[in-house]
């Protein structure tokens, strides 16, 4: 479903493909050739959210903020089921494994991988040394 919120409509990409029984709702951009899954609660209630081109949000997962906040998942970014994104960003061709938490202020640099189950306390940069 796809809801407004004090006047904010979510901007959805024509190839990008949203389940159903997935919640958009407020100042949420979705780019091309975006997966969003069922059961997905992307909530642009308090803040920004942009989801870049190639994204994969799988099912149960949930993206929010604190007011005033832009959430960024950078292009071809995959969000594991059941993972919770509050607040951070995520770099480009990262992989957040299922049933993580990436709190406020969170920043994970390009090609990133959070294990399964872990959580990233606020505040914290994270990236990938070469």
């Amino acid at each position: 479903m796809i809801y407004s919120f004090k006047g904010m409509i979510p901007v959805i990409h024509e190839s990008a493909f949203v389940h159903p029984l997935a919640t958009v709702t407020g100042d949420v951009i979705i780019g091309a050739n975006v997966y969003i899954g069922p059961g997905a609660a992307i909530r642009g209630d308090f803040g920004t959210i942009i989801i870049e081109d190639g994204c994969n949000v799988q099912e149960n997962c949930t993206i929010h903020m604190f007011p005033g906040v832009t959430v960024l998942l950078k292009e071809n970014a995959h969000i594991g089921h059941g993972a919770i994104i509050h607040g951070a960003e995520i770099g480009k061709n990262c992989l957040v494994g299922m049933n993580a938490v990436l709190m406020d202020d969170v920043i994970l640099g390009d090609e990133c991988i959070v294990g399964a189950l872990s959580f990233i306390k606020a505040k914290n940069k994270y990236h990938l040394e070469v």
